[in-house]
């Protein structure tokens, strides 16, 4: 295991609801990144009723479309989040404490050494620009403690304009694919499909520039 693997490991394990995590200061004093607790016995209540909540709200802005509840997103964080070696995700605190909303990373590939930016959502209007420096300090952390120096990513439904618009200032596109919307019972789905010749949606694959996370020389 790389030390970077130990390290988004003992971030995981020390997060808590009734001691201090591990966590990534954002700017001098604007925030903190504290990850979300994902064993059973130790979810935070909060936690999961705001992603919850927040999920809902935006849920149009994911590749899988249903009606969250607070146990079918308890049951995310313990059985898919938790055991996931190549995930994380952090609520986003301000300097009052205020929850404000939440991101992680996904997707890590350990020996490639890249990795992606993951289910990024501002629940609360907050301090402007703190979502921004938020993701740039994650980005910076993911490159520098855990060694994903070949790239960093995201992806991004092109019918979600205020999400392309954010992120193409901070990321360089690199490619669409068309998207095929799947109706399931109490879901829909949307999968990458090259065959198609038109989509009312595509996913957009971007990389996120380095200058704008890591300290200019």
């Amino acid at each position: 295991m790389s030390s970077g693997q130990e390290l988004l490991q003992s971030f995981k394990v020390s997060a808590s609801t009734d001691q201090p995590s591990l966590s990534i200061r954002v700017g001098v004093g604007e925030g903190i990144l504290r990850p979300v607790p994902t064993s059973p016995e130790r979810l935070n209540g909060d936690d999961v009723r705001v992603l919850t909540e927040w999920r809902n709200r935006y849920v149009r802005s994911f590749l899988t479309e249903f009606q969250a509840t607070e146990e079918r997103t308890a049951k995310w964080l313990t059985e898919v989040v938790g055991p996931d070696p190549t995930r994380i995700l952090f609520m986003l605190d301000d300097a009052n404490g205020r929850t404000i909303g939440y991101l992680g990373l996904a997707f890590i590939d350990w020996d490639a050494c890249t990795g992606e930016a993951d289910a990024i959502v501002r629940g609360v209007s907050g301090t402007p620009g703190l979502m921004t420096n938020a993701l740039l300090t994650l980005l910076g952390w993911a490159h520098r403690e855990l060694g994903l120096t070949v790239g960093l990513n995201v992806r991004v439904r092109s019918d979600n304009p205020r999400a392309v618009d954010f992120y193409s200032r901070l990321a360089i596109e690199t490619r669409r694919v068309p998207l095929r919307e799947i109706a399931e019972p109490g879901m829909k789905r949307w999968i990458e499909d090259e065959s198609l010749t038109a989509s009312s949606a595509e996913l957009i694959y971007l990389t996120f520039r380095p200058q704008l996370y890591l300290p200019q020389k």
